[in-house]
This record gives structure tokens, C-alpha cells and sequence, in this order.
């Protein structure tokens, strides 16, 4: 009997050894040499943070140092009595400031616009044969007095309507009004004698003077 023996068979090969023992040892020296190098790194860390941590320490003991000698020389200081009574004037000035400012916010003050819209409604007043003379007011506007002449007495009242479309004279009641003639004396002669002598005669003018006055006592019933 014969039998065929396959030399090519797999198992009868030599097998090739990949990992020896030196070339373990060599990764296992590399493996350690890399280890020793990421302790090394992390000690030169911790040594500059241990340096800064030492540094700020002394320099906090310094800033203490320094504030507490600040404070020191501060608490032995006496205060300025000079400069306390301007401060507080100057916050009695403050709040007196402040409380007129809320009083005028809230309007308890009257008048805030002061008087110059009353001027300007007077000044857009055209009444064909009246002129004014005078314009006084006071105070919060409580009283107020024009003066003025007409050829006609009726062209007051016509004044009057025309003053009541004006905002600013809206609220506005007249307590008085006074419409006279004036007299008309002659122009004064003087004489050879250096005497002056006055007519006894007395025309009336071709107008009238007027008065309208408003005062805190209210409209004249």
C-alpha cells in the first residue's frame, strides 16, 4: 500500500515570529521613556504654578500692607469743616432746585411759559382806528392792564372780541374798563414880557382813551 505525502502542507511550514522578545522589550522602553517624559512635563508645571501661586501670595501681603498704612493715615486725618458745609449747601441747593423743577412739572407754579406769548397775540391785533399805549403785567398774569386810544368807542370792544381768540387771553376777564375823552388844552403863549399865559379854552380830542385791567379780584359783575 502507498500514501502520498503533501509537503506543501501549511503546517509543516516553519512559522514566522513577528513580536520577539527584543522587540517587546524595545516598545516596552519606549512605552516607559514616554511616560517618563509626560511626568517630567507635568513637574515643570507644577513648579511655574507653584512659583506664581508663591507670587501672588507676596504680592497680596504687599497691597494689604499698603491699604492698611492707607487706611491708617486716612482715619488720623480730620475732616474738612469748610468743605463739609459746602457740601452741604450745595445739596440744599440741590434739593430746593429739584423741587421747584417737580412743581413746575406739575404746574403748580401758573405761568411757565413767561410773558412773551402775550405780546405776540398783542402785536397780531389790527383794528383799523385804535392804537395801544401801554401793556403792563405782573405776577403769574393775575393782573394785567393795556392802555390805548380809538377814534371810536366801538372799536374797543371790537379789541376785546378779537382778543378773546387768542389762546393765551382765552381764560382772560377783564375786571375793568375805562373809555374818557381827554380834554384839549391851547398850546401855551408866551408874551413880550417873557409871561406865560394858558387858554382857559379846552377842546375834546377826536378820540378816546382806554383802559382794560384785569386784576386777582376777579370780573366786574
Amino acid at each position: 500500500m502507498s500514501q502520498q505525502i503533501n509537503l506543501c502542507n501549511p503546517l509543516f511550514r516553519k512559522q514566522k515570529k513577528y513580536f520577539s522578545a527584543l522587540t517587546m522589550f524595545q516598545a516596552l522602553g519606549l512605552i516607559l521613556f514616554g511616560i517618563l517624559l509626560f511626568y517630567g512635563y507635568l513637574a515643570y508645571q507644577t513648579r511655574a504654578l507653584a512659583t506664581q501661586y508663591l507670587q501672588m501670595i507676596q504680592l497680596q501681603d504687599n497691597t494689604k500692607r499698603q491699604l492698611d498704612a492707607l487706611a491708617s493715615r486716612v482715619g488720623n486725618r480730620k475732616p474738612d469743616q469748610a468743605l463739609s458745609d459746602r457740601v452741604a449747601q450745595m445739596e440744599q441747593t440741590l434739593h430746593a432746585e429739584l423741587s421747584v423743577l417737580n412743581m413746575l412739572q406739575r404746574g403748580e407754579l401758573g405761568n411757565q411759559t413767561g410773558f412773551s406769548p402775550y405780546f405776540v397775540a398783542l402785536s397780531r391785533q389790527a383794528v383799523n382806528g385804535l392804537w395801544l399805549t401801554g401793556f403792563n403785567i405782573s405776577g403769574m398774569a393775575d393782573e394785567i392792564g393795556i392802555d390805548g386810544r380809538a377814534l371810536q368807542p366801538e372799536l374797543v370792544a371790537k379789541l376785546i372780541r378779537q382778543l378773546k381768540n387768542e389762546p393765551v387771553f382765552a381764560g382772560v376777564h377783564f375786571t375793568k374798563l375805562e373809555i374818557r375823552r381827554p380834554a384839549l388844552a391851547d398850546k401855551d403863549v408866551k408874551t413880550g414880557d417873557n409871561k406865560v399865559v394858558v387858554s382857559a379854552t379846552a377842546n375834546v380830542t377826536p378820540y378816546v382813551e382806554f383802559a382794560l385791567v384785569k386784576n386777582s379780584a376777579g370780573p366786574v359783575k
